[in-house]
């Protein structure tokens, strides 16, 4: 699969119902987001694009304060096995159960999650 057949996939799946798109290798089952034409942990090109559930927990999270705004920022691990880093809409705790969409902003995407 090429990186440009790969990021039509991703922006297919984004554009339907804002779900988190995520790369499995066939050879070895790692699963990972960035869009890669070749598994990072076995070199493998024999990969697919899959859809997330969204679905995770949080991994790790810090807030961030930026002239009189707190942002939460943080990581979650997802039920198929991949990490994203993400902006968290509500207050979590490492562990906390939350779901993951991404949303458009003009050109660019933003990976929100909110606890469930």
């Amino acid at each position: 699969m090429k990186l440009e057949e790969i990021y039509a996939k991703y922006d297919e799946i984004i554009r339907k119902d804002s779900s988190l798109p995520y790369i499995k290798c066939k050879d070895c089952n790692y699963t990972f987001f960035y869009a890669r034409h070749f598994c990072p942990k076995c070199g493998s090109r024999n990969i697919e694009v899959l859809k997330s559930s969204g679905i995770g927990k949080v991994f790790s999270w810090t807030k961030i304060y930026r002239k009189g705004e707190t942002w939460i920022y943080g990581i979650v691990e997802l039920e198929e096995g991949f990490r994203v880093y993400c902006n968290f809409t509500d207050n979590v705790k490492i562990g906390d159960k939350v779901k993951v969409k991404i949303v458009r902003n003009d050109k660019y995407y933003s990976i929100l999650a909110s606890r469930v």
